[in-house]
């Protein structure tokens, strides 16, 4: 009887066992089916978000293409504007803000990865000066007065990255203006160390406005964190974009210190080593190149896109066809022929890649280019399997459009 009434408790025991398990297995299932729902909004998120930041790149690079396409054409038709300060600080914005769209595409796709540090010449004086000039209209509006000290110990040849350099600079003076009102914003270039190839240079940024508090200090390096307004009307602005000014300044293999005085306000400071150099902007210096007779079709349905890039190779030789549309590119492709196709890639009704497909139907041999401000993350297969050889990234920079040119076409510089 005895085993009968342990064997009956036995069974009620793996019975309840059996029940809690079952039980317990349908709310693990729930919370797995819930957890992967949420995993799967939040990718659609994020692929939303970069799709946005993707397009918004996209609009910004259109005027900006225009401003700098300009500018440039300015500048070559009428040589006393080369050195005008307003002229340079125009190209020197417009190098700044394809240089922060770039950067948040980066960021935007490639979260981890390190940004890419160019290595070229440059005269850091003028690139400083410059930079400060950009900030006239801002200093006007706002009573505040930005101070600029450069140690003429400093050679002025260096080598380096002069639009992340700057990009830097640019947030960390707006953000100090944002700060200041009716005050000073020093913006101070100093040598720390040089020898015969390498040369330290500190940069420091110092506003008298109010001191940056903690948590507004914390915030700095958080992305896109902007601090609460207080009583005492201190806050951090959008200006520092946390993201990119930390990512920047590491990969210059510095960091941003941040020293606050409650008598003189909130001072910046990092520094960046420079290798020195014997020549500056070497590729700014004019190309000679046998471009007399190349025939280009170029096609965009931006008509001042149009403009900018028919005078730009006008100037260089080249004889130009313009058109506005895929339909009409394709008719002139197939009636005409041309050394290189300069093609747009987001245009209506028949896009950059579908006119490529029509005109890779009856010609193999005519080299494709893709002149598109569209993020080529999202296009590198579509432009390989379309036909395109090569693409360039609007705004179009001379000198890069007539090398990639030059590579497709086989044309030889002197």
């Amino acid at each position: 009887m005895m085993y009968l009434i342990i064997g009956g408790i036995l069974c009620i025991l793996v019975l309840v066992f059996i029940f809690k398990f079952y039980k317990e297995n349908r709310i693990l299932t729930a919370k797995n089916k819930e957890l992967l729902s949420m995993y799967k909004e939040a990718e659609r998120k994020s692929i939303l978000r970069q799709e946005f930041i993707a397009t918004l790149s996209q609009e910004l690079r259109r005027p900006l293409y225009g401003i700098m396409g300009l500018t440039s054409l300015l500048s070559d038709d009428f040589p006393d504007l080369k050195n005008n300060k307003n002229i340079k600080s125009i190209k020197f914005s417009g190098d700044y803000l394809l240089t922060l769209i770039n950067n948040v595409l980066q960021i935007n796709y490639i979260e981890n990865e390190s940004i890419t540090v160019k290595n070229t010449a440059f005269d850091l004086k003028e690139t400083m000066q410059n930079l400060v000039h950009s900030f006239n209209y801002a200093t006007d509006t706002s009573d505040n007065t930005l101070h600029f000290n450069f140690d003429s110990k400093i050679t002025t040849a260096v080598h380096g990255d002069p639009l992340i350099l700057s990009q830097i600079l640019m947030n960390l003076i707006s953000n100090s203006l944002k700060f200041t009102r009716n005050g000073n914003v020093y913006f101070s270039v100093h040598q720390k160390k040089s020898t015969d190839t390498d040369v330290t240079v500190s940069f420091s940024v110092t506003h008298d406005g109010y001191e940056v508090s903690a948590e507004d200090r914390d915030s700095i390096y958080k992305e896109f964190t902007v601090g609460e307004q207080r009583a005492k009307k201190s806050y951090l602005g959008t200006g520092i974009n946390a993201t990119i000014v930390k990512k920047l300044t590491a990969a210059l293999q510095s960091e941003i210190v941040l020293e606050n005085n409650k008598d003189s306000g909130s001072e910046y400071t990092f520094t960046v080593d420079f290798k020195t150099s014997t020549t500056i902007k070497p590729i700014e210096e004019e190309k000679v190149n046998e471009n007399t007779g190349l025939k280009v079709l170029i096609v965009d349905d931006n008509k001042l896109n149009l403009f900018v890039v028919d005078k730009l190779l006008s100037k260089e030789n080249f004889q130009c066809t313009t058109i506005d549309n895929g339909f009409d590119a394709i008719k002139l492709a197939r009636n005409y022929t041309y050394d290189v196709i300069l093609m747009d890639i987001n245009m209506p009704k028949l896009n950059g890649i579908g006119t490529t497909k029509k005109i890779r139907a009856f010609n193999t041999e005519t080299p494709i280019i893709a002149l598109t401000a569209v993020d080529v993350t999202q296009l590198n297969r579509q432009i390989i399997k379309a036909g395109l050889n090569d693409y360039i990234l609007k705004p179009v920079d001379k000198n890069l459009l007539l090398d990639v040119i030059h590579k497709n076409v086989g044309v030889t510089e002197i």
